[in-house]
């Protein structure tokens, strides 16, 4: 995985090699199913794609979209049919090979690129990170933490109208593989990069999404 400096999050090279690994070997095991992504299963994954997508209802115009860690390209499904023409380009950005090779033989639709990368390299006017947070292996907390920050920032300075994304509902502690995120914490941490920040915790998954405006 290449770094991208000096816009690289702090650890992200050491933090995130070991997580292509296990998504390449999931991907292989299970295909391109909810699964396949370390879901439990399609109605949550389709539940947060619901949740994340509510700022594009608000929005009539035409707009493209950043995906961070897009997997095998779940999220362009789901947007595609709903939003039809007005969804008029797609970034998916992922760091396991084989996550990044499944979407491109999946999804032909112009519209749609795929890279492998561990942040984004082109604006959109919106950007979303959909459980790319949630699992950080034997990262200790403090600086998985720091990750998702400097991920964040990066992400949002390539974002023209609003950056979404949702993680584990906790305290700032790891538990397994996991990371679980205290909202609180984050919601202080967006209102230095937006205007207008959003939690939403209205949904039956232990989770929240936060939506930052510019």
């Amino acid at each position: 995985m290449a770094d991208h400096s000096p816009e690289t999050p702090r650890g992200a090279s050491t933090l995130l090699k070991p997580l292509a690994g296990i998504f390449d070997r999931r991907i292989a095991e299970w295909g391109a199913t909810a699964r396949g992504v370390y879901w439990r299963n399609e109605q949550g994954q389709r539940l947060r794609f619901e949740v994340l997508a509510r700022i594009l209802d608000q929005d009539h115009a035409p707009f493209t979209v950043n995906d961070l860690g897009c997997g095998y390209g779940a999220f362009f499904d789901f947007l595609a049919p709903q939003f039809e023409e007005r969804l008029t380009g797609f970034t998916g950005y992922d760091i396991a090979p084989l996550m990044i090779a499944e979407a491109k033989t999946r999804i032909k639709d112009p519209r749609a690129q795929f890279v492998r990368s561990a942040v984004a390299t082109e604006e959109a006017d919106y950007s979303f990170v959909s459980g790319t947070f949630n699992m950080c292996l034997k990262a200790k907390p403090a600086d998985w933490a720091a990750y998702i920050e400097d991920s964040l920032v990066q992400l949002f300075g390539k974002t023209r109208k609003v950056m979404a994304f949702n993680m584990l509902n906790g305290t700032g502690i790891a538990r397994g593989d996991l990371y679980y995120a205290d909202p609180a914490h984050f919601v202080l941490f967006c209102q230095k990069l937006g205007k207008k920040v959003q939690l939403a915790v209205d949904y039956p998954l232990l989770e929240w999404t936060i939506f930052v405006h510019r």
